[in-house]
């Protein structure tokens, strides 16, 4: 299977996450048992965007490998991009 089908079925599990997410939320009467629900829902999401992320920098990267034969500066502009995403990353989790 392509890298960009397994994207893709991996962002439309996390639309259907989101639209539990906040049929839960929505609900009056939440509980422990739906707040805890809503929590694993939030990490499964994060993960889901993470493992998405990988997917779609390995591809880019053989692309890159394939197309110009320069794979050090794809790497760099990779970890660049990586590491000015970590915080929001971290405060996804907490919001």
């Amino acid at each position: 299977m392509h890298t960009t089908n397994i994207i893709t079925i991996l962002k439309t599990q996390e639309n259907t996450l989101n639209k539990k997410m906040k049929q839960i939320e929505k609900k009056k009467d939440t509980d422990e048992l739906a707040t805890l629900e809503v929590f694993s829902m939030k990490i499964g999401n994060v993960i889901l965007k993470n493992v998405c992320n990988a997917l779609w920098m390995t591809h880019l990267f053989k692309t890159s490998i394939l197309v110009t034969k320069t794979p050090l500066t794809t790497l760099k502009s990779i970890s660049k991009a990586v590491i000015n995403k970590l915080p929001n990353n971290i405060k996804q989790l907490y919001v």
